[in-house]
């Protein structure tokens, strides 16, 4: 319970609750609190979402259950790639939670950035070779001022980039080719809010 004096002395009051439900089939990230909030489902016979971590050019990933739902926490400053939902790696300055958990009908999603007040501060996208594991091309983005739309909006801009530019989707390790990418959920760049 909030007593009037804290709200009239001007003490922010918490976020008691975010809810959505899962089996929405509109997909978008929602900014809640200290968070950045992405959910969303992929139906039977669609192939599921599968999250990737690189480690010491290492793709590793983590394994898709249809018995049982998984939680798994993505340490800040990790490279991650999720699968048919975005075709570039991220990597945020706060710990990131996955969420897959299996339903009758197909999979359903979370994914949450953030925790720390003003964090993410910074977002970083990249693209990495699928042959070798080299890190081939990144983009960062501060994000505290300009909102988590700017980060959405700026990797639609480098994916164009990078899929127009033959120089960069060459390993400079192994000279393999990486294949064209594409944006979150293949979206648009929409304006910026709070730009």
């Amino acid at each position: 319970m909030v007593d009037d004096a804290s709200s009239a002395a001007g003490i922010p009051q918490p976020l008691m609750s975010y809810t959505r439900s899962m089996i929405d089939p509109s997909s978008d990230w929602k900014l809640i609190g200290d968070y950045a909030i992405w959910s969303g489902n992929r139906r039977v016979p669609e192939e599921p979402y599968v999250l990737h971590e690189l480690f010491d050019s290492r793709v590793l990933p983590v394994p898709v259950s249809t018995a049982r739902a998984i939680l798994h926490a993505i340490k800040g400053g990790t490279w991650f790639h999720v699968q048919h939902l975005f075709g570039f790696w991220m990597r945020a300055d706060v710990d990131t939670v996955w969420v897959d958990a299996p339903g009758n009908d197909g999979h359903y999603y979370t994914l949450i950035l953030g925790g720390s007040k003003g964090l993410p501060g910074t977002l970083s996208s990249a693209w990495v070779c699928p042959s070798c594991g080299t890190l081939l091309h990144q983009h960062s983005v501060e994000i505290t001022k300009r909102r988590f739309e700017a980060f959405l909006n700026s990797t639609a801009a480098q994916v164009a980039l990078f899929n127009g530019d033959n120089d960069r989707r060459v390993c400079p390790a192994c000279n393999a080719r990486h294949p064209a990418s594409y944006g979150f959920l293949n979206s648009e760049p929409r304006a910026a809010a709070n730009a």
